[in-house]
């Protein structure tokens, strides 16, 4: 069971007609700021210090994380929950908007029980006509929902299976220390433990998923990413898409990968 996280809308008269911008655009909290608002009840809840949406919005401008004429860009939340030292990880990369059935929908389940919260992305539905950030929590064996922009009982204690086919992405925050998860005392058993490593590679994959690399790949990284053979991810900061040269490949990624090149050879 989760503890009750600090609500905030995004709507609120104190804030809702602030600005959330970049040059060339004139967005505002209201209209666009859903993602540090959900971040700002999370890292309020976690730390006890008062970190509003403006805050976390003027954290999101000053640091690159506002996509201009959007919302935010998906990259945001980690480094966001990393600025107060609180661990957060994109759980899939792999979006599962109208596919309820999906796997990541169980995970993201297991991670609640365990006692993190969520940040899930809503697509068009009973949350949203486009994308919007909601809070996800676990109380009394049920999800519950801190949407930061409406507190319409649909919207925070919706349907589980509507919720599962309108969730695309999520993003964990680990909240177990808060919600005293940490200090339960169980038994070990091969499912425990299976629930251990998968959270544990979750967080070392999220580690590799930045465009660190070595200066030996430079011509390899320069050919494969001029062609199209690899397609980067959100930008970061410094603009650059995000390549995760480090992160893992797998086999299906593989066929890919080579359909890709035989394909811009002329080979397939």
């Amino acid at each position: 069971m989760n503890k009750r996280p600090v609500s905030y809308l995004q709507t609120d008269k104190r804030w809702k007609d602030k600005p959330y911008q970049v040059k060339g655009e004139t967005a505002t909290i209201g209209g666009s700021g859903c993602g540090p608002t959900a971040a700002a009840m999370l890292v309020e809840t976690l730390t006890g210090k008062t970190f509003t949406p403006v805050d976390a919005c003027r954290w999101s401008v000053a640091h690159g994380y506002k996509a201009k004429g959007q919302g935010t860009y998906y990259s945001y939340f980690a480094p966001q929950f990393e600025a107060f030292g609180i661990k957060c990880w994109q759980l899939s990369w792999t979006n599962v908007y109208h596919n309820p059935a999906s796997k990541v929908h169980d995970q993201a389940l297991e991670y609640l029980k365990q006692g993190y919260y969520l940040i899930a992305l809503m697509k068009k539905g009973n949350w949203t006509s486009g994308g919007h950030f909601v809070v996800v929590w676990w109380a009394d064996g049920k999800i519950r929902i801190n949407d930061p922009a409406s507190t319409r009982d649909s919207r925070v204690n919706g349907d589980i299976n509507t919720f599962r086919n309108e969730a695309a992405y999520y993003w964990v925050v680990d909240a177990r220390a808060y919600n005293g998860a940490a200090e339960q005392e169980e038994d070990m058993d091969q499912e425990k433990f299976n629930q251990m490593f998968a959270t544990a590679m979750q967080q070392y994959r999220q580690e590799l998923r930045d465009n660190d690399c070595g200066d030996w790949s430079q011509a390899a990284r320069r050919f494969v990413a001029e062609r199209g053979i690899f397609a980067g991810g959100d930008p970061g900061s410094d603009g650059q898409p995000n390549y995760m040269w480090e992160d893992l490949l797998t086999r299906e990624q593989a066929a890919q990968l080579l359909y890709a090149f035989a394909q811009t050879f002329g080979l397939a």
